[in-house]
């Protein structure tokens, strides 16, 4: 068993991207938006792009700033 939880932001931010793409298509395929598929590219595309900067800035070991600390 894990002695301490820790809290992870790089899991949690992507989690809430992936969920916002979600929201997206459902509303797409229930007929509420229009979304083309070239605006369902780009929204992809801002949805990868978001998650490699956040674990970017988070470092390698979850925390923010550089691996030596």
């Amino acid at each position: 068993m894990r002695s301490k939880v820790r809290f992870d932001p790089v899991s949690l931010g992507s989690g809430a991207v992936i969920a916002a793409l979600g929201a997206l298509l459902l509303l797409d395929s229930s007929g509420a938006l229009g979304v083309s598929v070239g605006w369902m590219a780009m929204a992809l595309t801002g949805a990868v792009g978001a998650i490699l900067v956040l674990s970017g800035l988070m470092g390698r070991n979850g925390r923010n700033g550089s691996q030596g600390d």
